[in-house]
Parts: C-alpha cells; sequence; structure tokens
C-alpha cells in the first residue's frame, strides 16, 4: 500500500514538471524582442508605384481587421483548409488594388502562424497591393496557443501576429505603446493572451508629417477597454494637437451598445468619426450580416474628409469589414 502511494506521488509530482516545462516553452516567444517592431522600406520595387499619383494632395486610407484571413472561422473551434487562406488572400489582394489605397491598416494579421498555414500575409499583401513601406508591431508571439479551449486539434500552436501599417508614402518612424493588460485574467492567462497596442506612425505626405494611429483594444473585457480607450485618446491628443492625424482600428465596441466604451471618441470635440454620422450607423461586424459597428476611422481638424464608407463588397474574406476613407490636407 506504502509503495502504491509512493508510485502515485511519483507520477503526479512527475506529470507536474512536465506540464510545468510545457508551460514554459509554450509562452516563450519565437522572435528577439528587437524583431517585434520592425519599419522597413522599399519593399517593392519603386518602379511599381504610380509616382505620378503620389503627387495628388488625396490620399485614400483604409483599416481592416483581417481576423488572419480566416473568413467566419476567426476563433471557431475548427481547422480551416489551406485553399480557404489561399483563396482569401488572392480576394483580399484584389481588392486593395481595385480601391486604389494609399495606406492600409491591418489587425490580426499573420506574419507565420500554424493557425494559417505560416504564410507571412504582410509580406503577400504589401506586393500584391504594391506597398514599398511597411511597419510592422507583434503583439502575439507565441510557441504555442492552447486557443480554441475543445478539441486540442485545434488549437492554434504557433502564433506570430499583430498590427501592420501598409504605405505608399514612406513610413519615417514607428513608435509602439502597449495597452493596459486584462488585470482580472488570471497569470497564466495573460501570459498566453495578445498584446493590445498603439501602433503610432509618422507618414511623409506632401511635405509634412502626417501621423496614423493603429489600434486593436480588448474585446472580452468591457473595464480593460474602457482603460485603453482613454490611453488611446491620450495618445491622440498627443500628436494631433499639432500634427494632420488619423487615428483607425478595431475599438471593439458599438455605439448601439449600453455604456459604450466608444463612446468618448464619439463625443470628443477634437476629432470626427468617418461614415458614421446622424441616423446612419453603417455597421462593420460581422461580415455576413453585420450588426455591430468595431472598425473606424477618426480624424483631426487638420485633414479634410472627402469620402468615407463601409466596404460592404470585401464579403467574407474576414469576419470584419473594412472601413475606408479619402482626405486631404486643410487649407
Amino acid at each position: 500500500m506504502k509503495k502504491t502511494i509512493r508510485y502515485t506521488i511519483f507520477a503526479c509530482f512527475a506529470l507536474f514538471l512536465l506540464v510545468m516545462a510545457f508551460y514554459l516553452w509554450a509562452f516563450q516567444a519565437n522572435l528577439p524582442s528587437e524583431q517585434h517592431v520592425l519599419l522597413r522600406g522599399n519593399r517593392v520595387s519603386v518602379v511599381q508605384v504610380d509616382t505620378a499619383a503620389l503627387n495628388d494632395s488625396v490620399f485614400r486610407i483604409m483599416t481592416y481587421n483581417l481576423g488572419y484571413l480566416s473568413g467566419l472561422t476567426n476563433n471557431q473551434p475548427v481547422q480551416p483548409a489551406k485553399t480557404l487562406f489561399d483563396t482569401h488572400l488572392k480576394k483580399a489582394s484584389d481588392l486593395l488594388q481595385q480601391k486604389n489605397l494609399d495606406i492600409i491598416a491591418f489587425q490580426e494579421i499573420d506574419y507565420g502562424s500554424d493557425r494559417s498555414y505560416n504564410m507571412d500575409q504582410e509580406e503577400l499583401l504589401a506586393k500584391a497591393g504594391t506597398f514599398p513601406y511597411v511597419a510592422r508591431a507583434v503583439n502575439w508571439d507565441k510557441r504555442y496557443v492552447p486557443f480554441p479551449y475543445w478539441p486540442p486539434t485545434v488549437h492554434f500552436g504557433r502564433i506570430v501576429s499583430g498590427q501592420s501599417l501598409l504605405s505608399k508614402y514612406p513610413i519615417m518612424d514607428q513608435k509602439v505603446d502597449t495597452l493596459s493588460k486584462v488585470q482580472s485574467a488570471p497569470f497564466f492567462y495573460n501570459h498566453f493572451y495578445l498584446e493590445r497596442l498603439a501602433q503610432v506612425c509618422r507618414v511623409a505626405f506632401q511635405g509634412q508629417e502626417l501621423i496614423v494611429i493603429n489600434v486593436h483594444l480588448e474585446a472580452f473585457d468591457r473595464d480593460t477597454r474602457a482603460i485603453h480607450s482613454a490611453q488611446v485618446l491620450a495618445i491622440y491628443r498627443h500628436y494631433a494637437a499639432k500634427y494632420p492625424t488619423v487615428l483607425l482600428g478595431d475599438f471593439n465596441s458599438s455605439p448601439d451598445e449600453v455604456d459604450a466604451t466608444i463612446a468618448p471618441f464619439l463625443e470628443a470635440a477634437d476629432m470626427q468619426a468617418v461614415a458614421l454620422g446622424g441616423d446612419r450607423l453603417m455597421y462593420s461586424y460581422d461580415s455576413a450580416d453585420p450588426s455591430a459597428r468595431l472598425d473606424y476611422i477618426f480624424y483631426n481638424d487638420k485633414l479634410r474628409l472627402l469620402a468615407g464608407e463601409v466596404i460592404t463588397d470585401a464579403g467574407t474574406i474576414s469576419d470584419h469589414l473594412p472601413v475606408m476613407a479619402s482626405f486631404r490636407l486643410a487649407d
């Protein structure tokens, strides 16, 4: 009996050590920290870029939560076939070309993850859309992510993902601010959870500095998202006081929610929203049957809005629809 107890204790201890070893291995990063924030230029031959268009005083900008090209399967306990990702990549590439974009801000874009068959989606879309300048901010870099929780066969595995800004105008600099963690979550949850970022890029446009702030706020915890909203507003105001500034991304809050965390942005006197005004509420989520507006473009009075819309013809490349706007500098 005593021997059985000893064997049981030893087996439990060995299992504990095995689980801890796997845990410590799994939440380690795949990349060195200096590769989490990258700024690269001339990734596409400059002869491919329409240089005459770059002299235009109008720029076209889009925000798109790409959902790593997984369509409506995003975060669902399934493993889509590679053909789905290939098809969605082609559709996304065609969309970028059709819309004749100058700048696009992506959220949930993969740089080599098991869940999306190790595509570098940033690299592929930069080439397809002829964007010479790219700023990357990795917000999720783990060797193994045990989500969706069940069954284990659909766990994400290796994850390298984040936020990207692609531009036909030079990106002179980027600064990445890490927003608050979910304080109510247990430590192991936060170890495997993505970072929420504000990616601030300085873009050279018409002899001026254009500030583009790309964000992806907390989705599941309302109190944390409210903290993120306050942090992002402070970042925006720091730059908007001096520069033409665009704040865009996935804010994970709809105006028609009770106590919506997007309200401080919509009520602010020093910014305006694109394609959102009066009784006209254009939804961006989910892409199959939109019933919430989570994705926004805001701007300050140093810019003039020429047009803005939610791009419904993007279809179900992602579970989000993109938002697009055209601006010129204010007189």
